[in-house]
This record gives C-alpha cells, sequence and structure tokens, in this order.
C-alpha cells in the first residue's frame, strides 16, 4: 500500500475525531452498564413484592 500523507491540519482533525469516538464509546458503556443495572433491580423488585389482587 502507498503511504499516505497528510497535512498537520488534517492529522489533527482525524485525531480529534477518533478521541471524540472514543469518549463517546466510553459514555455508552457507562449508560448501558447503568441501564442493566437498573434492569436488574428492577426485576429483584418485582421478584421481592409480587402483584396480589385483593379485591
Amino acid at each position: 500500500m502507498d503511504a499516505l500523507r497528510l497535512s498537520r491540519s488534517t492529522y489533527q482533525l482525524i485525531e480529534r475525531a477518533v478521541e471524540a469516538l472514543e469518549c463517546i464509546g466510553r459514555e455508552l458503556e457507562r449508560y448501558n452498564d447503568r441501564h442493566e443495572r437498573d434492569n436488574e433491580r428492577t426485576a429483584r423488585r418485582d421478584v421481592d413484592r409480587p402483584d396480589r389482587d385483593e379485591s
């Protein structure tokens, strides 16, 4: 493959874009982890307190 020569500004732009994507990935991981923990808590609470029909 031929070497690709980039200007400094192009390289910096790509570098910032990669950093931004990494940051977005970390935030998505945090969001998913939090959402998963909330779902587990809700499931445990539902098991601990089954619905009773007291008509």
